[in-house]
């Protein structure tokens, strides 16, 4: 999992998902899309014992890491396919010869 210590290219995909993070956070459809999960979440937090409420937040955590990850590898592939093909459009518009890595 990425963390704010990684340098290079980790960090780069790391700074990269936080700035995508934020921007995504101010999209007014995604608050829209995640007020009647937030409000179901409440109200049944507000039906069960404190034990239950420790449960559904330990599993709120762990759900929230996987979600994490699962960014982190999209951006990671769509990143490495996005370098891709700048180098098959390099290819095509200045001819293989040309084209230094």
């Amino acid at each position: 999992m990425l963390t704010d210590k990684d340098t290079g290219i980790k960090k780069f995909i790391f700074d990269r998902l936080d700035q995508i993070t934020d921007e995504t956070e101010d999209d007014p459809e995604y608050k829209k899309l995640g007020e009647r999960p937030e409000e179901l979440l409440k109200l049944a937090a507000a039906k069960l014992s404190p034990e239950d409420k420790e449960l559904l937040k330990e599993y709120d955590d762990i759900w929230f890491l996987q979600i994490c990850r699962r960014d982190e590898l999209i951006y990671s592939a769509a990143l490495m396919d996005g370098m891709m093909l700048g180098y098959w459009v390099a290819m095509v518009v200045k001819g293989m010869e040309k084209i230094r890595v």
